[in-house]
């Protein structure tokens, strides 16, 4: 089961875009929301945070995977797998 982290703020209509494409709707109860769902057996958790919180999150083993900006990546200088 994986636990997703998802950028808010300016990569979030993005992201949101890219996972509607792929048919992984993201619900939430409100657009202000952190937490979050995707209908599919593989994600356990979704969760809608600040873009440079996520390379630190998924180095830490807190998150699975997670999209955020590449900037913050090297900014933070995390140890994470860049996929993109």
């Amino acid at each position: 089961m994986l636990h997703v982290v998802l950028p808010k703020g300016s990569l979030e209509k993005s992201t949101f875009e890219l996972f509607e494409a792929a048919d992984l709707t993201i619900r939430r109860s409100s657009s202000v929301a952190y937490k979050a769902e995707i209908d599919d057996p593989r994600i356990d958790e979704v969760r809608i945070l600040r873009p440079q919180e996520i390379p630190s999150y998924v180095a830490e083993g807190l998150f699975d995977i997670g999209i955020t900006g590449r900037d913050w990546v090297e900014e933070t200088g995390s140890e994470v797998v860049s996929l993109g």
